[in-house]
């Protein structure tokens, strides 16, 4: 019978996201990782097995409670343009914030991806590709309603939205002023 463990697994791997978050995942060391969880390495194994799972493992979770709800939320709230429109608000203000600095955590995983880390990679293509798919599905539903003009490519313009999307995550880690990113929001309403 495996014994119970002596922590809480959730807070533990909530700890190392911010960890990963903040440092990246080769800055990240073990001794970061075990301090910040409060556990000791023997527990680190046994319960995550490594630490490329763990990272895995909360940037797929991390996918998962943001990226995916708030896509979803805009989808099932809003018309097809507020929708984008919508989400680039979203990283407006998140970039601009107290955390904004920090950036987004998959774009972050992006930027510091190398091919010995495929599952990573994976989750974070994944990430991307849906976004597109988002931003595709929008411009479609928008054409269909009347809200977005037909003369717009779903998939080139959806592409561009991912792109300027990304960017700006990037931007947020550099700190740069508020009016960069109302200048990119401003591009993205003239495009949908």
């Amino acid at each position: 019978m495996p014994s119970k463990k002596k922590f809480d697994v959730e807070v533990a791997r909530r700890k190392a996201r911010d960890v990963f978050w903040a440092k990246g995942y080769e800055a990240a060391s073990m001794e970061d990782l075990l301090g910040a969880m409060g556990i000791s390495r023997g527990s680190f194994y046994d319960t995550f097995g490594s630490k490329q799972g763990l990272y895995v493992a909360v940037l797929r979770q991390y996918d998962e409670t943001n990226r995916r709800e708030v896509q979803a939320r805009l989808r099932d709230t809003l018309g097809p343009r507020e929708a984008i429109r919508g989400l680039f608000a979203a990283v407006r203000a998140e970039a601009v914030g107290k955390r904004g600095g920090r950036g987004c955590f998959l774009a972050n995983a992006a930027l510091e991806l190398t091919s010995s880390r495929r599952a990573a990679a994976n989750v974070v293509r994944r990430a991307f590709t849906e976004t597109e798919a988002f931003f595709q599905d929008r411009i479609r539903a928008g054409q269909a309603s009347g809200e977005i003009e037909p003369e717009i490519d779903p998939k080139a313009t959806a592409c561009t939205l991912l792109g300027l999307l990304l960017g700006m995550r990037v931007l947020a880690r550099t700190g740069v002023p508020d009016e960069v990113f109302g200048a990119i929001v401003e591009q993205v309403e003239r495009l949908v």
